[in-house]
């Protein structure tokens, strides 16, 4: 009776023996992620003051005077922002810079000072297996805490037509309100940014690695958009069952850093940088973590043989959608109350070769509306920023409307 009356009535585990290192990393990392509330619009409606709408998400602060990172997709048509610290603090926000793509923005919290930013880990070290915590807003339900372990380090989404990404996955649980949250390693130590991409991805979840997304920030931050290098070739994914993984070279831009360094069509491109290349969405993603002007080593199989290739990047040049139209497409477009009309053709363009006409209409380019030749120019750009060969055009044709894929080279 006596050990009974001890077992029940003596003092609780000392909290110690309890502080897993789940709990240890939870408490390191909570200061820096925060919740996001987004006001926005209901709907259509013709004065500022029309019904609204409200939702919620997370987001990571990356400095001490309020600089959050979040999803584009959390922000999207926001009419006004709030932040609230794990504290309660609430702040106003507005949108810095946003790439919709990359699926990231950058807020700024007005008048924080002295916050606690999350620490950065390194995505490129993440393991298969090693466990995982994902920390924010899911559901509007407050800060919430889920675990898992990294079931992926790459998994390639299409996440807008056409544009691709490399996320890592996890079990851990990952619901809408968690996009723009933390995912961080057992350090408490930010190696990715959760986003709630897939309606039907039960018990999956995903994250845009942390290095990616740094540098993406950065690039909003410092300079509105982000700049990546341009390697000046068109690839294609290969069949998974091949012996090489690797992405094909299917076009090489005249006078581009690939041509410059003798790539060559055909080529298969395996490694950048001493790491696999398995997929275009992978290129473009690592790719991502650099700049214009960064030296590039590829490894190229060609005849069977390995070699290497190193390539003195550049930024896509300003001016290539105006020549793809010009020079391949071999159409001279202007502007119509209607929209990009096609004004003139060659006959040996692919625009004729596509029994495509004079006066249609482009109406989008890989789901982007085209409403001004600028914004055609800058579809293409985006598109030859991908290191993509071909596009999907929206072609309007008096009352029908049709989709058409064409190669850009």
């Amino acid at each position: 009776m006596t050990w009974l009356w001890l077992t029940l009535f003596a003092g609780p585990t000392e909290a110690a023996n309890r502080e897993t290192p789940v709990v240890l990393a939870v408490r390191r990392a909570t200061p820096g992620v925060v919740t996001v509330e987004v006001e926005m619009d209901a709907g259509p409606r013709l004065f500022s003051f029309g019904p609204t709408a409200a939702s919620q998400g997370s987001g990571v602060v990356i400095s001490e005077d309020g600089l959050v990172l979040t999803n584009a997709h959390v922000v999207a048509g926001a009419r006004s922002i709030s932040v609230h610290s794990d504290q309660g603090t609430g702040y106003e926000a507005r949108v810095m810079a946003v790439e919709p793509d990359l699926d990231l923005a950058v807020l700024k919290m007005e008048g924080a000072r002295r916050l606690t930013p999350v620490a950065i880990g390194d995505s490129d070290e993440i393991m298969l297996g090693e466990t995982v915590i994902a920390i924010g807003n899911p559901l509007g339900l407050g800060l919430t805490v889920s675990t898992g372990v990294v079931a992926s380090v790459r998994r390639d989404l299409e996440i807008t037509p056409g544009i691709q990404q490399s996320f890592v996955q996890t079990d851990a649980a990952i619901n809408p309100g968690n996009s723009g949250g933390a995912l961080v390693n057992l350090d408490g130590e930010l190696i990715g940014i959760n986003t709630a991409i897939r309606a039907d991805a039960e018990g999956i979840g995903f994250a845009i690695p942390v290095n990616r997304a740094m540098k993406v920030a950065a690039d909003l931050v410092n300079y509105g958009a982000v700049r990546a290098p341009w390697l000046g070739i068109d690839v294609q994914d290969l069949d998974r069952r091949r012996r090489i993984p690797a992405v094909r070279v299917v076009g090489v831009a005249a006078g581009g850093p690939a041509a410059k360094a003798g790539l060559q069509r055909g080529d298969l491109v395996t490694e950048l940088e001493g790491r696999p290349v398995t997929s275009r969405a992978e290129l473009n993603a690592r790719l991502a973590e650099r700049g214009p002007g960064d030296r590039i080593k590829l490894t190229v199989v060609r005849d069977n043989r390995y070699a290497e290739f190193n390539l003195a990047t550049t930024a896509v040049p300003a001016d290539l959608g105006r020549r793809i139209v010009r020079d391949h497409l071999g159409v001279e477009v202007k502007q119509t109350p209607q929209g990009v009309l096609v004004l003139s053709m060659r006959p040996r363009g692919q625009w004729a070769l596509a029994n495509l006409r004079v006066g249609d209409l482009v109406v989008a380019i890989d789901g982007q509306l085209t409403t001004t030749p600028e914004t055609l120019y800058q579809a293409l750009r985006k598109t030859q920023a991908q290191h993509r060969g071909q596009a999907l055009f929206t072609v309007r044709r008096g009352n029908a409307q049709g989709y058409l894929s064409l190669s850009l080279r």
